[in-house]
């Protein structure tokens, strides 16, 4: 199993936080796989500002999970992507260990 440390926007790291959002959304540039550990850490900035040149800065927050379930871009049926799922991407059901 890996270990992963994920920034994290500040509203959905919030959702998170809170319970309401128990999945992450993520390009598979890592190999995500069932039972790996993910340390999310919220963000002062979200992506779009530091793309737009804003610092990366953490708050200082942060969440432990687990992956418990991925759902991967090429599982959709038909050979289609999956409501605009592309394959490079994932669905990841996480439990929250706070």
């Amino acid at each position: 199993m890996t270990h992963h440390i994920l920034k994290t926007d500040p509203k959905l790291f919030e959702a998170s936080f809170s319970g309401k959002r128990p999945w992450e959304i993520r390009k598979n540039d890592r190999n995500f796989q069932v039972g790996d550990s993910l340390t999310l850490k919220e963000t002062q900035h979200t992506g779009q500002e530091m793309r737009d040149g804003a610092p990366l800065v953490y708050t200082g927050r942060e969440l432990e999970c687990e992956v418990e379930y991925i759902f991967e871009g090429q599982e959709a049926p038909f050979g289609v992507e999956h409501r605009g799922l592309s394959e490079d991407w994932v669905i990841m059901t996480v439990s929250h260990k706070q």
